[in-house]
């Protein structure tokens, strides 16, 4: 059994340092990014975002759609939200297929420049109307 303890003893001994090492480097840096803080992001409401209409086929100066006006709340870092202005941000529904609608309930899509996030749309949907066709 003595034998065992003295045997290669220092190699023993330096394995048992550098394992003491490796553990305590590991749980440092593991500390370390416990306490790192995520990136702060902002979030902006932007009131009375015009929606604009668009379609692949069909002419749609004749749609008319309620509101026309949406609030949006946008997320992002704080030095894009803060430079990001109201003419930036393009709602728009989206009537392609469409040829006649009444009170026809579409979804609000957004298209923000890149580093920011719809976080709301305020309503989500709008309501679609095609004038009667004679």
């Amino acid at each position: 059994m003595r034998d065992w303890l003295t045997k290669d003893f220092y190699w023993k001994a330096f394995s048992l340092l550098m394992a003491i090492g490796i553990w305590l480097t590991v749980r440092h840096e593991s500390e370390a990014q416990a306490t790192v803080l995520p990136n702060p992001t902002q979030n902006n409401t932007y009131h009375d975002v015009p929606v604009m209409v668009i379609s692949a086929n069909a002419d749609v100066r004749q749609a008319r759609i309620t509101p026309q006006t949406v609030t949006a709340t946008i997320s992002g870092s704080p030095d894009v939200v803060s430079h990001l202005q109201r003419n930036q941000i393009y709602a728009y529904v989206n009537l392609t297929g469409l040829n006649s609608a009444e009170n026809l309930p579409r979804d609000i899509e957004i298209s923000l420049p890149k580093g920011a996030t719809v976080i709301d749309i305020d309503p989500p949907q709008i309501s679609v109307t095609f004038p009667k066709q004679p």
